[in-house]
C-alpha cells in the first residue's frame, strides 16, 4: 500500500464540545512501601476511552467530562495491586497521591531435569505488513493492539505443540516521526466469556524505548519462562507521556492549518455530548508519531485476529486490520523448569485460599486475616499482606483490626448477659437508666435501639466532622453529648433506619446498668471470660501491642480521629480467631444461657408486621443457597470486617481487612465451601 492509499486516521481535538464541563483529576502514583513513584501506570475508567499513562515521575492528568463524575477510576501498574476510587472522592483540580501495593509473587520449586531435549523453535503470528496505525488521541493515553496467536492445524502436523515457552515478541514499527518512542509488551489470556484479551500473565513492566525509524521491535522474554498451554494475545500499549501527547497534538494543529484539503471535518455523538472529529485523507505519515505495521488484505483478516483499545482501560474493538506482530516459542525454558507445587490443603481450603488470594492482588488489600471453624474447630485460619506497609511488618495472628460494625454484635453479648440477669428490661423506655437522657417526642426501648427501629439518625455522610471525631471521652456517658439533641426521625417501630449512634446509647445504658464503664464493663464480663484475648476498644490513649495500622481508600495511612465516641457501635478491635470463637460460644458454649441466646437471632417487626431481618446487634438472612446466616459486617474509611454464623452447619467465619475494599470480599462465597451442599 502507498503513502496516498494509506488508511486515514481520526484525530481528537484537544478542544472539544464535551471538555467545556470537566473535572481535571491529577496526583501522583507511589509504591505504598518504598514511596517511589511508579512510572508508566495504566489509569482510566472502566469500559471508557477516557484513560492516562502515569509519567515517569508517576505523576498523572486526566480530563474527566462532568458526565462521569459517579463513575470509578482505576490505577493499575504490572506487578502491583489496583486501586479503585470514586471519582466523587477528588476535588476539582486538586493533586492527590494514590499508594499502589506491590503484589508479593511466591517463587515454585525449581526441578532440574537430568536429560535435557534439544530445542526447537518456531515463530506463530503475522509477519506481513502493508498499513500503519498511529496513536492519534492526544487527550488520552494507553492505546493497545493486541494479536492472537494460536497453533494452527498446519503447525501442528508439523510437530509444533503446546505447551511451550516464550522466547521473544516482535512488533513491526512501519515509521516512526519522534526522537524516540516507547511500547509496553503483555502477553494476556483468551478472555472465555467474551474472547477478547483478558487477565494479564506478565508480573512486571517490560517496556521498550527505541530510536529507530523502522523496522522490528524485539522483546527478550526468554528468561520469564512464560509457559502457554492454550492460545493467548500478544499486546503492545504504547507509551505517551504528557510531553509526547502535547507535541503531537501541536503537530496535528500545524498539519490541519497546512492542510485544509486533507482533513473531512465531522461532528459525531458521544456519551451524550457532542465532538469535533477530523478525519486525514492521506498523507498522515509524516505528522509526528509512531506508526505501526498491519496487514489489511482480506486472507490476513481470515487467518488472524486483532484487537485494539483506546485507553487503558478502555473497551476492546475486533479490527480487520491486523497488527504486523511475531512470537517466537520453544519446547523448552531457558533455566530450569519451575514447576507449580500445589495446595497442599484440603480441596475447600485449596479454594478459598484461592478465593482470597485473587482478592488480595485485584483490589490492592494491604493486610487482612481469615479464619473458619466447623463444629467447635478452627479448619482454616491464615493471613495476608502487611499489618505496617512502611515497616514491613506482616499480618500475624495476633494483629488487631477495627471490627467497626461487628462491635454492636459484641455489645449484645453484655445486652444478653443484663437481660439473663434480671439486670435490664430490654422493653422498658430508656429513662428508666438513663434519666438524664432529654425526651423526645416519642418513648423508646433498649430492645429499639438494639433493632434499628428507635427513629435515631446514622452519620451525615456529606459531614465528615459527624463521622471524625477529635475529642477524646472517658465513658459512653459522656459521649451522649454528640447526639442527645436530636430529633427522632420518625415514631419508633415504624421504619428500620440504621444507627450506629442508637448503639452508642446502648452503650450508656450498659454503664448506668452495671456501674463500670462500658470498656471495663466488656473487659471483665465478656472478653476474659470468654478468653478473648487480642479484643480491646481502640483507644487512642493507650498503647495496643500488635495493632495495625489503617488505609484510606488511596493507600494512604490513616486513623480517621478517635473512636472513643463509639466503642459499642463501632470502636472496637479484635482478631478473625476471638470473632470465631465468640461465634462458637453462641453455636455450643455455655457462658450464656442457652434459652437467652436465642433472643438476639430473632427478627424484630415493624409497627405494620413487616420483619426487619434484624435482631439484636445481629442480621438474620439466609445466603443464596437457602442455608441460614447470622452475621454483621462493618466498614470504615480504612477498614472492613465480616463475621457470618451458620447455625443449621455449624461454621462460623470472620474477616478482617486493613482498608474499606475489603467490603468487596464475597464471604458467602467462602462459607458455601465449607458446608455439606
Amino acid at each position: 500500500m502507498t503513502k496516498n492509499k494509506l488508511i486515514g486516521f481520526i484525530f481528537l481535538l484537544l478542544i472539544s464540545l464535551n471538555l467545556l464541563s470537566q473535572q481535571v483529576i491529577k496526583g501522583k502514583l507511589l509504591n505504598s512501601t518504598t514511596k517511589e513513584p511508579i512510572e508508566y501506570a495504566n489509569i482510566g475508567l472502566q469500559k471508557r476511552n477516557i484513560g492516562t499513562i502515569s509519567n515517569k515521575d508517576g505523576s498523572f492528568s486526566l480530563n474527566v467530562p462532568s458526565n462521569f463524575v459517579s463513575d470509578t477510576l482505576i490505577f493499575s501498574a504490572i506487578g502491583f495491586s489496583s486501586r479503585i476510587i470514586p471519582l466523587k472522592y477528588f476535588e476539582k483540580d486538586k493533586g492527590s497521591v494514590i499508594y499502589l501495593t506491590e503484589k508479593v509473587i511466591a517463587l515454585n520449586e525449581v526441578v532440574v531435569s537430568s536429560k535435557r531435549e534439544k530445542p526447537i523453535f518456531f515463530e506463530l503470528g503475522n509477519p506481513d505488513y502493508k498499513g500503519g496505525v498511529i496513536q492519534t488521541d492526544t487527550l488520552y493515553a494507553g492505546r493497545s493492539v493486541s494479536l492472537l496467536i494460536e497453533n494452527t492445524e498446519s503447525n501442528i502436523k508439523k510437530g509444533i505443540t503446546l505447551p511451550a515457552f516464550i522466547e521473544k515478541a516482535t512488533l513491526r514499527i512501519f515509521r516512526n516521526n519522534l526522537e524516540s518512542f516507547k511500547y509496553r509488551i503483555r502477553i494476556n489470556e483468551v478472555d472465555q466469556l467474551t474472547g477478547h484479551p483478558g487477565k494479564d500473565l506478565l508480573n512486571k513492566s517490560i517496556v521498550m524505548q527505541s530510536s529507530m525509524k523502522n523496522g522490528w521491535l524485539e522483546f527478550d522474554l526468554s528468561k520469564l519462562n512464560i509457559e502457554i498451554d492454550q492460545p493467548f494475545f500478544v499486546t503492545f500499549e504504547q507509551i505517551l507521556d504528557l510531553t509526547d501527547r502535547t507535541l503531537i497534538a501541536d503537530n496535528y494543529k500545524k498539519f490541519l492549518k497546512d492542510n485544509p484539503k486533507k482533513v473531512q471535518i465531522d461532528t459525531v455523538e458521544v456519551n451524550g455530548r457532542k465532538e469535533v472529529r477530523q478525519i486525514l485523507k492521506g498523507g498522515g505519515i509524516d505528522l509526528a508519531g509512531t506508526f505501526i505495521g498491519i496487514a489489511v488484505s482480506k486472507s490476513a483478516s481470515e487467518q488472524f485476529t486483532s484487537y485494539v483499545r483506546e485507553t487503558s482501560f478502555g473497551e476492546w474493538r475486533k479490527v480487520r486490520g491486523i497488527v504486523a506482530a511475531t512470537v517466537t516459542l520453544s519446547n523448552f525454558p531457558n533455566i530450569s523448569k519451575a514447576t507449580d507445587t500445589g495446595c497442599k490443603n484440603i480441596p475447600s481450603v485449596c479454594k478459598a485460599e484461592k478465593i482470597c488470594k485473587t482478592f488480595l492482588e485485584q483490589y490492592g488489600v494491604n493486610g487482612m486475616q481469615v479464619c473458619v471453624s466447623k463444629k467447635g474447630k478452627i479448619v482454616w485460619a491464615d493471613n495476608w499482606g502487611y499489618a505496617d506497609i512502611s515497616n514491613k511488618v506482616p499480618v500475624t495472628d495476633l494483629t488487631k483490626f477495627r471490627i467497626n460494625s461487628i462491635s454492636k454484635s459484641l455489645t449484645s453479648l453484655a445486652l444478653l448477659k443484663l437481660v439473663s440477669e434480671g439486670k435490664l428490661d430490654l422493653d422498658s423506655p430508656i429513662q428508666k437508666y438513663i434519666p438524664e437522657y432529654p425526651q423526645k417526642s416519642y418513648t423508646f426501648t433498649t430492645r429499639q435501639l438494639a433493632g434499628h427501629l428507635a427513629g435515631f439518625r446514622d452519620y451525615d455522610e456529606n459531614n465528615l466532622s459527624d463521622y471524625i471525631q477529635t475529642r477524646h471521652y472517658e465513658n459512653s456517658i459522656e459521649a451522649i453529648n454528640i447526639f442527645e439533641n436530636d430529633t427522632l426521625l420518625f415514631k419508633p417501630d415504624t421504619k428500620f433506619h440504621y444507627s450506629t449512634f442508637g448503639w452508642n446509647l446502648i452503650g450508656a445504658i450498659i454503664e448506668k446498668v452495671s456501674g463500670k464503664d462500658y470498656l471495663t464493663y466488656m473487659t471483665e464480663n465478656i472478653w476474659k471470660p470468654l478468653a478473648l484475648e487480642n479484643t480491646c476498644g481502640d483507644n487512642i490513649k493507650d498503647k495496643i501491642s500488635n495493632r495495625s495500622k489503617f488505609y484510606d481508600i488511596t493507600g494512604e495511612e490513616n486513623e480517621l480521629g478517635d473512636l472513643s465516641y463509639k466503642y459499642s457501635g463501632g470502636g472496637l478491635l479484635s482478631t478473625s480467631k476471638d470473632l470465631v470463637k465468640i461465634g462458637n460460644e453462641i453455636l455450643f458454649g455455655s457462658y450464656f444461657d442457652k434459652n437467652q441466646k436465642s433472643i438476639l437471632f430473632q427478627s424484630q417487626y415493624t409497627s405494620d408486621n413487616k420483619a426487619t431481618g434484624y435482631g439484636l446487634g445481629w442480621y438474620i438472612g439466609k445466603d443464596k443457597n437457602g442455608h441460614r446466616i447470622w452475621y454483621h459486617s462493618g466498614d470504615s474509611f480504612s477498614s472492613s470486617s465480616y463475621l457470618i454464623i451458620y447455625p443449621d452447619d455449624d461454621i462460623v467465619i470472620s474477616f478482617l481487612a486493613n482498608s474499606q475494599i475489603g467490603t468487596a470480599l464475597n464471604i458467602e462465597q467462602v462459607g458455601e465451601l465449607f458446608y455439606e451442599k
